[in-house]
């Protein structure tokens, strides 16, 4: 079996200090990136990732995608082209469905909707992301849409 925490996550999640629900401060994590983009980028040119795999993490990341029109295609396309270093801004944790916290990366980066590719005049998109910690490779999807 392969151990997804030492192979998507710069640190084990559960050595995060927890969240306090009512201190918005809380929710940053210090010490840059949590997730290991270039591994996540590599599963997902490999093919190997099943675009079920991907869950929408929150009401409101539905709503952006419909907004904006884009599918879950456009959104894996977004994670593949982002630029670790470049587009990389924060780490925080995020509530998401069932009322729990996940830590979660976010990157702002280009990207033309019309080419489907990250171009630096593209539109800034706001992506928060995580990987589920239980053993499964589940993408969370915590929020997507024009910064």
């Amino acid at each position: 079996m392969i151990n997804y925490l030492q192979v998507f996550w710069h640190i084990d999640p559960s050595s995060i200090p927890e969240v306090d629900p009512g201190r918005r401060s809380s929710r940053r994590i210090v010490g840059g990136p949590l997730i290991k983009l270039e591994a996540v980028q590599a599963l997902l040119k490999s093919g190997d990732f099943d675009t079920d795999q991907l869950w929408l993490a929150t009401y409101d990341c539905e709503k952006d995608l419909q907004k904006e029109k884009w599918s879950v295609s456009d959104v894996l396309q977004m994670l593949v082209d982002m630029e670790g270093a470049a587009d990389y801004y924060k780490s925080e944790w995020c509530e998401v469905l069932g009322e729990r916290f996940v830590p979660c990366d976010v990157y702002r980066t280009p990207y033309d909707a019309e080419r489907k590719r990250r171009h630096p005049k593209g539109l800034r998109v706001y992506i928060k992301f995580s990987i589920e910690v239980d053993g499964t490779l589940t993408i969370a999807l915590v929020s997507c849409h024009a910064a």
